[in-house]
């Protein structure tokens, strides 16, 4: 018996040592992921945000344009009777 210990027993430490390892490595892996992922929402949550800014600059602009298409038609409408005089 002392003699399969002493044979088997560094093998056996070995193969402890690699599956701790293993499981170890497998959970910081998870970790990481898991950063990533937060990290990842996080820029996403920003770009909506930015593009809900835009949308609204949009709709203001479309806006400010159709301001100034009533305002030169009036502009225009104003000035035709002077015109026919």
């Amino acid at each position: 018996m002392n003699g399969a210990l002493t044979v088997w027993g560094p093998a056996l430490l070995i193969c402890l040592t690699v599956v701790l390892g293993v499981v170890f490595g497998n959970s910081r892996l998870s970790d990481l992921r898991s950063y990533i992922d937060a990290r990842f929402n996080d820029v996403d949550k920003r770009f909506n945000d930015v593009d809900k800014r835009f949308n609204y600059l949009d709709k203001r602009f479309d806006d400010m344009k159709d301001f100034i298409k009533s305002e030169v038609r009036r502009l225009e409408d104003r000035q035709s009777p002077i015109h026919r005089a």
